[in-house]
Order: structure tokens, then C-alpha cells, then sequence
């Protein structure tokens, strides 16, 4: 048995050995690498900051597209959750499901094991009682929604199934910034009741921090409280949300929602014609809108990235070219290729860790920045941080940028003629050798530096066709204010009796027109208008199916859609928006009687002219019509974002109008508080929230493209910086090497002036080489960036013709000061320069 252990013990003592000599000689190379790298200081910060800069820049934005993009939603098994949509083209991409598709669909389909749905709406309900009254955003959720996401409520219960139903019990569950805003985190407030549009609700459950199924979602309540009629298949306003399955793939599901969406068309021919159906994995909806711009930015600072390692690679090969002889000393003494290899790799990966090092630091301080400018449409954004995935991807970062910097220069260093080296002396003998290497990574900073360049040229192009879109209103000197009354429901606005519903009618615009005329004796101001959903708004939320009198179905059996606002009698003048034809609203138009449409639909429409007079129904799925009369056309007015083109608008003159619009003189801000007076001593009880003027609006309309192509400008400067460096740093050694030559030229006659202009034409050589690389690139990538242009094409013939001559502009800049020190050089000095 001891004969047996002993060769075993023998290996093992081998291994070790070898391990520890392994070890010894790592250490042995960070021990050199550190005190050369110490001894070449100047050498060390360039190279350190050129990679910071670059790694910096990718952990940064990675960081945003893992909380963005990469991180699994917070919910149970969120692979097997998919979201179902109607469609209704052209006009609505994704709308809502009916009730009534909802339940049918989820009695029928045979894909899912669970299925649950919330309402795609945002309603708003006063909260009163103690405290100040204060306006909260409602999401509508079934009972099987929070249990099939595993979300619980963290205190209390969420909802129960005969909470379903049309007419269950007023309860509501509070989201958990409003629980420790409001309720000062009170647990006791479950189980007691409050107050929202005048009516009492049992609060059931709290939700936990970071539900942020909806962001928005103040207060959630239960189906059975959206709509006295959960069966109708006229208005569309659910969401479905289903677990797939175990072995159900989500084209089957697709497949199984298609035919019964069909069998609902087949059953309702005239609510659910022209209605598709969408169904797709669950996601983010912020990671929807912002998956496009971040794999942009992700490539953009890819090739910040690399440019930086070109830099690198650059100055490694000018520091080994000069340590040829210290490698050729190493070589002759018995060092092996392998040996020194290794040595130049542990050099060149310690300028990347300690680059990577302060690129993190850069990288947290970049977020913060980042953070402070993020726009409210973008709040997402603000959550991102650095953790152990964006550390991780870091690391491999410097690995890989560390070893892809090194391994040229070390493997061309070596395969020069070291004996060679040895008998020329510290001229190192690879000189000539190197300038085509040189060269070729020149020719690759720019041409990488002009992709990303293109890019945010287009995107500023965009943004400064956007600021010549005319939003259809006055924005100057106007201020908003958000005046919410208790509402009632649909059911019980249907309850009322004719008489009843046109004396609340009247009363609330009375009460409004009121106030309104109380604001205008204010001093500065000079109107007052209201309307119940502001333009350029994010929400489509009241837009109706019509019929027009005496014309046909633009789609077989299709209904067009409008957006319906309800307005003020000054309304127009408030806002300065123009009257094409016919009249505006007078006191007598609060009998909901008469309309007015916008100059789009009366183009569409009435291509004649002949749209005063017409009638259009407004309640084309109702048994009894609600016939309106045009009685004007007005301008067109950007209901949404101003990229889209103007939707077809019907205004009513009737009831409340809960955002109070006032032009002022001057500053609008200076009549805020005045205004707020006027209100609360009208109704103390009314909120005043969302104080804004319309250009404050205008501009976060603006600021998710404005931030986007920031943010790409950026760090297109950041590569053109670093490759005018690169360029500056590789003719600076050009000139160098070429130093004899120059003496000689100029000793035999050369003027200065062809000197700097061989210089100066090496340089544009270059560049020329890279723009038309990099323009081939830039052909082939700004395909990518189409969704988020505007007014230009991706392959705009002013952007593509400006950007290379900037960039042009910037090489011949950076080499001009190493072709002034060429033609410096004295022949004389440069005839004894060895």
C-alpha cells in the first residue's frame, strides 16, 4: 500500500509545484508590468484614460440596457406571460379588447392556464377627506391578475373573483408610494374606507414596493367596477394577460386567439368588424419604446470602444518598437517568445483593468448626470444602477479589451529581427515595418468614428424638423392647471333621465364659465378657455367610431375613429387656433347638439367643401342615433406627439371642462397662484394639480427625441475626440521616424511648404480611405435607425455629404501641428539623428 501512495503523492507534489512556479511567475509579470508602466508615467495616464473613456462609456449604457432590456420582469415565470391586443388598422397599431372578447376568450381558449386582464385606460378620482384633496390615477385589474403575476399584496388581499362582477363592493387596493405618501405607511388603513369622487371605498390590501405593473396607478379596483356591462363588445379598453401552457408555444396561442377573434366577427359583424388581434410576450412597456434608441446608443459606444483600443494598439506599437533591443536582450539570454508574449499581455491587461477601474467610476458619475436630465417619459431610466451583472460585463470588458489591445503589437514586435535589433543598436530595426500597421488602424478610427457621427446627424436633423412642426395652438405664454370634479359613472350618467342629463350638463358649464370669467379679471390675463384632455397628450382615450350621414363605410364595413374633446366656449380664442369655416360654440351649444371638426376630417370627408350642415352619429353601436351637426371647422391641432400626423377631431361645447387654459401677458407662471385662489374659493374641495405652461408641455413632448439624440451626439463626439488623437498621435510618430528622410530632402533643396503638404497628403490619404469605409457602413447601418427619424431619411444626402467633411476637417487639424514640426526639423541635426 505505501509502495502504491508514494508515486501518487509524487504527482500530486508535481502538480503543486508546477502550480506554484505558475503563480510565481504571474506575479513575477505583474511585479514588472507595474514598474515599467510606473516608469513611463506619461505613457501610462494617456493609455489609462483613452480606455476609461471607452469602457466608461459601455458600462454605462450596458447598465441601462440590462435594467431595461435584459432584466426578467418581476413576476412569476415571466417567459410563459404573453399580452393580447385588438388591432384596428390603419388608425390604431394596438387597442384594447371589449369585455365582452375578454370573457368569452377566456372561457374558450385552450393555450392558457391562467388568464387575467386590466383596463388600458388611466381614470382619475378625487381623493378626499384628511388632507388636502388630492387627483389619483385608478388601473382596473380582474381578480387573476396579481395572483398569475405572484405578486402579493403586503398587507390585506387582493382582489377575489366576485369582485368581478358588474355591482360588487366598492373596494380598492393603494399602490405603495401612495400607502406612505398619503396613509404615512398606516397599516391600520386596511380595512377602514376612503374617500374618491364622493364615495366611500373599503381599502382590501396594500401592494408592495416596486409593483410597477402600471407606473402610473395610484389606486387599483377591480373589473366590476369599470363598467356596469361586462359582456358588451362595443368599447375596448382591456388588456390581456395569459400564462401560456406547459408545451404551448406562443404561435400556437397566436393561431388559437386568431380563429377566435374571427368567431367574434363572425358572432358581432358590426362592432368587431376590422378588428385583428396582436398577441405578443409580456414586456415592459418603457422597454418597447426605448429598445430601438438603446441598442442604438449600445452600438455607438461599441465603436467609442474600439476606437479607443486603436489608440492603444497605436501606442503600444510606438513603446515596443522602442524596446526592441530590451526584447532582443531578453531573447538572447534565453527568454522564449512565449515568455515575453505573456510579459507584454500583462501589460497591456493592466492598463485595461486600471482603465476599466476608472471607467466604472466614470460610468456612476455618467448615470447621475444621466438621471437628472432623464424626461418623465423616460422615468425607467432612473432606476438603473451598477450591480453584478454590469460588473461582470466590465470585467470581461478589460479582459477582452486588454488582450485584443496587446496581442498585435506583442506578436509584431516579436516576429521583427531581433539580432537585427541588437547589431543597429536602439533604432529599432521593424520601424518601416510598423507604418502600415500604423496606417491601417488610422483608416479604422475614422472610418468607426463617422458611423456614429452619421448617425447623430440624422438624429438632430429629426429633432430640427420636429421644431418646425406647427402644433396647431398658441404655445406662449399660456398656463394649464388640472380641475378634476367628482364624475359619475357611465351607468349612472345613463340612469339620469334625459331632463337630468341636460340640467347636470348645463349647471357644470355654468359653474365652469363662472370660474373662468372670475380668472379673467385677474390682472395679466387676457382669456380663459378649458378643454377635458390637453394636446399633445400620450393617451388614446377618447376616440369614438362614427357614421356619417348619407356616405358609405370607408372599409367594408369599418368605422372611422375620431378623437372627441370637450371644450369651452373660448376654447379657440384661448389657444389662438383658427376658424376655417362656419362658427364657434355660443352658450346655447351646451345641448350637445352641434360640433365641430377639425380642417383634416372635413378634407377627408367632405373633399368639396361641403361639410357645414352635415350630420354625423356619435352612437353608431347604440340602438337610438346621436345625430350632431358640423356648424364649424377649425384648424388642426397635434392631439399627440408631433411626429404623427393630425387625427380626425370632433369638439363638443358641454359640462366641465377640467383643464382650465389661461393666456396671459407675460410671465403665466405669475398668475399661478391667483388662479389656484379663484378655484378653491369657488370649491374647496377641487384639486388643483399639474400647474404647467404649454411650452413646458410642448418641450416634454419634445424631450425623448431631444434626450436620444443628446445622448448618441455625445458620444459621437467622444469618437471623434478620441480618433483626431489617434490621428494627431500616429503622423506625430510618422514624422519621427521620417525624420532623417526629412533632413535629407530639405538638405537637398526641399521647401517647406512641399514638406508639410507630404505630410498633410499621407494624413488625407487616410482619412479619405476611412470616410469611404465608413460611409459603406454607415449605408448599411442607418437602416436601423429609420423609427426614430423624422422628416429625413436614413439616408439623408445633406447628412451624408456634411458629416465626412467635418470629420475631414478634424483629421487634416489634428495632423497640421506634426506636419508644422516636420518642416521645423534641422537637416543637420536630423543627418546625425540615429
Amino acid at each position: 500500500m505505501k509502495a502504491e501512495a508514494e508515486p501518487g503523492l509524487a504527482n500530486a507534489r508535481a502538480t503543486y509545484n508546477e502550480v506554484e512556479a505558475m503563480l510565481e511567475n504571474f506575479m513575477q509579470d505583474i511585479r514588472y508590468g507595474i514598474r515599467t508602466l510606473a516608469k513611463n508615467p506619461g505613457f501610462t495616464v494617456v493609455a489609462v484614460l483613452t480606455l476609461a473613456l471607452g469602457i466608461g462609456a459601455n458600462t454605462a449604457i450596458f447598465s441601462v440596457v440590462q435594467n431595461v432590456l435584459l432584466r426578467p420582469l418581476p413576476y412569476t415565470q415571466p417567459e410563459n406571460l404573453v399580452e393580447i391586443w385588438n388591432t384596428y388598422p390603419p388608425q390604431v397599431p394596438r387597442a384594447g379588447l371589449s369585455p365582452g372578447d375578454y370573457a368569452d376568450w377566456r372561457q374558450q381558449a385552450k393555450s392558457f392556464s391562467e388568464m387575467g386582464a386590466y383596463a388600458d385606460v388611466s381614470y382619475g378620482f378625487n381623493l378626499t377627506g384628511e388632507g388636502q384633496a388630492r387627483r389619483v390615477l385608478v388601473g382596473y385589474a380582474s381578480s387573476s391578475l396579481f395572483p398569475m403575476l405572484g405578486v402579493r399584496a403586503l398587507a390585506g388581499r387582493s382582489f377575489v373573483p366576485e369582485e368581478d362582477n358588474a355591482g360588487s363592493a366598492l373596494v380598492v387596493l393603494l399602490s405603495h408610494p401612495l400607502w406612505e405618501g398619503r396613509f404615512s405607511g398606516d397599516l391600520q388603513v386596511v380595512g377602514h374606507t376612503v374617500t374618491l369622487d364622493d364615495k366611500r371605498y373599503t381599502v382590501v390590501g396594500i401592494l408592495p414596493a416596486g409593483f410597477q405593473f402600471l407606473r402610473w396607478a395610484d389606486v387599483w379596483m377591480p373589473l366590476g367596477q369599470f363598467n356596469d356591462d361586462l359582456t358588451e363588445h362595443v368599447h375596448h379598453a382591456f388588456v390581456g394577460i395569459a400564462r401560456l401552457k406547459t408545451g404551448v408555444i406562443i404561435s400556437q396561442a397566436r393561431a388559437e386567439i386568431n380563429q377566435l377573434n374571427q368567431q367574434s366577427a363572425t358572432a358581432y359583424p358590426v362592432e368587431h368588424k376590422n378588428f385583428g388581434v396582436l398577441v405578443q410576450k409580456l414586456q415592459d412597456p418603457s422597454a418597447e419604446k426605448l429598445r430601438n434608441t438603446l441598442l442604438v446608443l449600445f452600438g455607438a459606444v461599441g465603436l467609442v470602444l474600439l476606437i479607443a483600443c486603436a489608440n492603444i494598439m497605436n501606442l503600444l506599437l510606438v513603446r515596443n518598437a522602442v524596446r526592441e533591443k530590451e526584447a532582443a536582450v531578453r531573447t538572447a539570454l534565453g527568454a522564449n517568445h512565449w515568455r515575453l508574449i505573456r510579459q507584454l499581455l500583462t501589460e497591456s491587461l493592466l492598463l485595461s483593468f486600471l482603465g476599466g477601474g476608472l471607467g466604472l467610476l466614470l460610468a456612476a458619475g455618467g448615470l447621475k448626470v444621466l438621471n437628472s436630465f432623464v424626461p418623465a417619459d423616460l422615468a425607467v431610466l432612473r432606476e438603473t444602477g451598477l450591480n453584478g451583472w454590469v460588473l461582470g460585463f466590465t470585467l470581461a470588458v478589460c479582459l477582452v479589451a486588454g488582450l485584443g489591445c496587446g496581442l498585435l503589437p506583442a506578436v509584431r514586435t516579436l516576429n521583427t529581427n531581433l539580432a537585427g535589433t541588437l547589431k543597429q543598436g536602439s533604432k529599432g530595426a521593424s520601424a518601416v515595418g510598423h507604418h502600415k500597421t500604423h496606417d491601417l488602424l488610422v483608416i479604422s478610427e475614422v472610418a468607426m468614428a463617422l458611423v456614429p457621427l452619421i448617425g447623430a446627424g440624422l438624429l438632430l436633423r429629426s429633432f430640427q424638423h420636429l421644431l418646425h412642426v406647427d402644433p396647431g395652438f398658441q404655445t406662449e405664454h399660456i398656463l394649464t392647471l388640472e380641475v378634476q370634479q367628482p364624475s359619475l359613472t357611465f351607468a349612472q350618467y345613463g340612469q339620469l333621465s334625459d331632463e337630468e342629463q341636460t340640467n347636470l350638463t348645463r349647471n357644470q358649464s355654468l359653474q365652469f364659465e363662472q370660474i373662468a370669467g372670475q380668472i379673467r379679471t385677474l390682472p395679466g390675463v387676457k382669456e380663459v378657455g378649458g378643454i377635458d384632455d390637453l394636446p399633445l397628450g400620450t393617451e388614446l382615450r377618447q376616440a369614438r367610431r362614427f357614421v356619417i350621414e348619407g356616405q358609405p363605410p370607408l372599409v367594408a364595413g369599418a368605422r372611422p375613429l375620431a378623437q372627441f374633446r370637450t371644450v369651452s366656449l373660448s376654447y379657440f380664442s384661448t389657444l389662438q387656433i383658427p376658424l376655417r369655416a362656419g362658427r364657434l360654440f355660443n352658450p346655447e351649444d351646451w345641448r350637445l347638439t352641434n360640433i365641430l371638426i377639425n380642417d383634416t376630417m372635413a378634407r377627408r370627408f367632405w373633399p368639396g367643401g361641403d361639410a357645414l350642415g352635415k350630420r354625423i352619429d356619435i352612437c353608431s353601436f347604440d340602438k337610438k342615433p346621436c345625430w350632431r351637426s358640423i356648424v364649424g371647422i377649425v384648424g388642426n391641432v397635434h392631439q399627440f406627439e408631433l411626429e404623427g400626423e393630425p387625427t380626425f377631431d370632433v369638439y363638443f361645447s358641454a359640462g366641465w371642462t377640467p383643464y382650465f387654459i389661461i393666456r396671459t401677458a407675460s410671465d403665466p407662471t405669475a398668475v399661478a397662484a391667483a388662479a389656484t385662489d379663484v378655484i378653491h374659493r369657488a370649491d374647496r374641495s377641487l384639486p388643483v394639480t399639474h400647474v404647467m405652461t404649454m411650452d413646458a408641455l410642448l418641450s416634454d413632448s419634445l424631450s425623448p427625441r431631444l434626450f436620444s439624440a443628446v445622448l448618441i451626439g455625445v458620444f459621437a463626439i467622444l469618437a471623434l475626440a478620441l480618433a483626431a488623437v489617434g490621428i494627431y498621435g500616429v503622423m506625430s510618430y510618422t514624422v519621427s521616424q521620417r525624420r532623417q528622410e526629412i533632413g535629407i530632402r530639405m538638405a537637398l533643396g526641399a521647401q517647406p511648404g512641399n514638406v508639410q503638404s507630404m505630410i498633410l497628403g499621407h494624413s488625407v490619404r487616410l482619412t479619405l480611405i476611412g470616410v469611404g469605409l465608413g460611409l459603406a457602413g454607415a449605408f448599411a447601418l442607418m437602416r436601423f435607425l429609420t423609427s426614430l427619424l423624422f422628416g429625413v431619411g436614413a439616408y439623408d444626402a445633406v447628412t451624408f455629404i456634411g458629416v465626412p467633411v467635418l470629420l475631414a476637417a478634424v483629421a487634416i487639424a489634428a495632423s497640421y501641428l506634426p506636419a508644422r514640426r516636420a518642416v521645423r526639423v534641422d537637416p543637420m541635426v536630423a543627418l546625425r539623428y540615429e
